[in-house]
């Protein structure tokens, strides 16, 4: 081969490393972007699929019991192939043999493929070409990655290095997901654990902070707020309540309405709940909405007499759900309200009390789960 068109192909193979190297470092960081599993495994097929060119991809991870491969993920494939192809034996088909010896497998066309296990589902979906990859955490075997094309290929080890460099970095965003779960449910049994003691404490409002986590979690979803925010929210309502730990019990289940005293007591549960939850590292991004949420719109609430926009949007919403679910629920002092009156209830406190926008989105959303029986 004469040294100028030696030269040129080094130059066109380099290029093409640079430029695969490039793709595989920017896939990486979105991958890594957000720690919720199931994004994490929708990111994986479609950006392997894009780096390698294919037409799909799905992505199998091993079952607790490590003997049956789950398929958890796919791009450009549709879904009834995941009721067909839903789970593997180790050593079954192409996947389960990938993790059995563990070493890539390439494929140029699976139709004429023995060990593959859907040839007629191959033909039917016009599949031809197939790489298949373990995915490697810690020289552990989690599952495998695999792309399809609908086009002859001729991929060659390159490309199954290409691939099972990528399967690398998704093994490492997998576990990392999986981590912010476990510490995620951690949380919220600890979440969980407070909201209990709550309501052991005041028995007539026993599940009433867990009733108005699902109403706040109804409006942050219509008002499309970001996840982080959804999720203050979440765990702000479902703990809202907390400062009446510190409340004597006589105060809390007073069957009459509570006199100055009393009442001066009971308004300092936001101020209480508050400091709780600061003193707790993971939750004290929760003080300023369970320090507002007895706030009024018009300035005259409490404990800091906040106005409008001043009042956390969070605590706003808590507001208006708090007090719609305390009042259709039955207390010490009055039998439950019906919708129709508390509806009118927090209509009249609209611009007051209540921010009206939040009103207004609340009762829509309310009105539109009892038309379905909710």
């Amino acid at each position: 081969m004469p040294k100028k068109k030696k030269k040129t192909l080094l130059h066109k193979d380099l290029k093409e490393k640079i430029k695969q190297l490039s793709a595989l470092y920017e896939i990486g960081k979105s991958i890594t972007s957000t720690l919720h599993l199931d994004k994490v495994l929708r990111l994986i097929t479609k950006k392997a699929a894009v780096i390698m060119n294919a037409s799909s991809c799905s992505l199998r991870l091993l079952n607790s019991s490590e003997q049956r491969l789950i398929l958890r993920c796919a791009y450009g494939l549709d879904k009834d192939l995941f009721k067909i192809k839903r789970s593997l034996r180790v050593g079954e088909s192409i996947a389960g043999r990938v993790v059995k010896n563990g070493n890539p497998c390439i494929i140029n066309d699976i139709r004429k493929e023995k060990r593959y296990k859907y040839p007629y589902l191959a033909r039917q979906r016009g599949l031809r070409s197939l790489v298949t990859v373990p995915l490697l955490q810690r020289n552990r075997i989690i599952g495998v990655l695999s792309i399809y094309n609908k086009e002859p290929a001729k991929y060659t080890g390159k490309d199954a290095m290409l691939l099972s460099m990528f399967a690398g970095q998704a093994a490492i965003a997998i576990e990392n997901a999986r981590l912010y779960e476990q510490a995620e449910q951690g949380y919220m049994n600890t979440i969980k654990t407070l909201s209990n003691i709550i309501d052991a404490k005041d028995s007539h409002t026993y599940g009433h902070s867990e009733r108005v986590m699902e109403y706040c979690i109804d409006v942050a979803n219509q008002l499309r707020l970001s996840e982080h925010n959804r999720e203050v929210l979440k765990y702000a309502s479902l703990l809202h309540d907390i400062g009446k730990i510190g409340i004597d019990v006589g105060i809390l289940r007073k069957p009459s309405k509570l006199n100055e005293e009393e009442w001066k007591i009971m308004v300092m549960h936001p101020v209480l709940g508050s400091g709780i939850v600061e003193q707790i590292g993971f939750l004290n991004n929760l003080a300023p909405i369970i320090l507002r949420h007895h706030e009024r719109y018009d300035g005259k609430g409490y404990p800091g007499r906040l106005k409008k926009k001043k009042i956390p949007l969070g605590a706003r919403i808590l507001s208006v759900v708090d007090a719609y679910e305390s009042m259709v629920s039955d207390r010490p002092y009055r039998k439950a309200l019906s919708f129709k009156k508390a509806a009118q209830e927090l209509i009249d406190g609209s611009g007051a009390q209540f921010d009206p926008k939040i009103v207004k989105l609340f009762l829509k959303i309310i009105d539109k789960k009892r038309k379905n029986g909710k």
